[in-house]
């Protein structure tokens, strides 16, 4: 009997061992499975967020060039055409009985051509503002311009608040007087290098054209390209002749 009893109990003993075996065995598989399961899932992760950043560096390099080009596009647009215009009223309001300067419905005769140039072109229209202003009065104006022009002075003007020379194209207007350029005119030669810009002249004048003043132009910028410019006189600032003038002079221009 108690052998017997001592067998039942080795018997037991190798059973549970044998049971606890298995136990860890299945637990170890399990364990392993979830351990691969979680590695796999690891390794996507990784292998996804791998893919993120170039996926992103693509989108950011195409967001890049789109806002690049759509820069290129609008520095284009807006530094293409300037309509740059002096006039002795720009300064004031002016009473265009009294004035020295041609008006039509209170513009000046430059400015009225600057305006049609606009409408017709584009661009930015910029008067040249000058730091003191001018007699309007027809004799008062008449001597000062002419003491300017016998002192070769060279009257200031407000900043433009842009780059003249930073354009292709550039319409540049003025009246004359005493058979030249208003001597602010050649201030503004002074102070800007219009190398490899299109300059575009237009004056008004009471009976002298241009006055010489495009070869001058030329002259004062030899690297710039002075196109055939357009000379109308102030009387004629309102008609429609003269309108139709700057339009066919417009036509004629190649501003490409």
């Amino acid at each position: 009997m108690q052998i017997k009893k001592i067998t039942s109990l080795v018997l037991a003993a190798a059973l549970s061992i044998s049971l606890a075996a298995c136990g860890n065995s299945q637990t170890t598989a399990v364990t392993s499975g979830q351990d691969n399961q979680q590695a796999e899932s690891t390794q996507t992760a990784d292998s996804s967020e791998a893919k993120d950043p170039e996926s992103a560096q693509a989108e950011n390099k195409t967001e890049d060039q789109q806002a690049e080009t759509a820069g290129k596009n609008e520095s284009s647009a807006g530094n293409n055409i300037l309509i740059l215009y002096f006039s002795a009223d720009n300064t004031k309001d002016v009473d265009a009985v009294s004035s020295a300067t041609p008006m039509t419905d209170g513009t000046s005769s430059v400015e009225w051509i600057a305006n049609i140039i606009h409408d017709n072109v584009g661009g930015e229209l910029i008067p040249i503002i000058p730091s003191e202003e001018y007699p309007l009065e027809y004799e008062a104006l008449a001597d000062y311009a002419k003491k300017e022009r016998d002192d070769g002075g060279r009257p200031a003007f407000e900043n433009l608040s842009i780059d003249p020379a930073g354009y292709d194209v550039v319409f540049i207007g003025y009246p004359i007087w005493w058979y030249e350029m208003p001597m602010i005119m050649d201030t503004l030669f002074d102070t800007y290098d219009f190398s490899g810009v299109t300059i575009v002249p237009f004056n008004t004048h009471a009976g002298s054209g241009d006055g010489g003043t495009y070869s001058d132009i030329k002259e004062l910028e030899p690297n710039a390209t002075v196109l055939e410019g357009l000379a109308v006189p102030g009387e004629d600032a309102g008609k429609d002749s003269a309108k139709e003038a700057v339009l066919l002079w417009l036509q004629g221009l190649d501003l490409e």
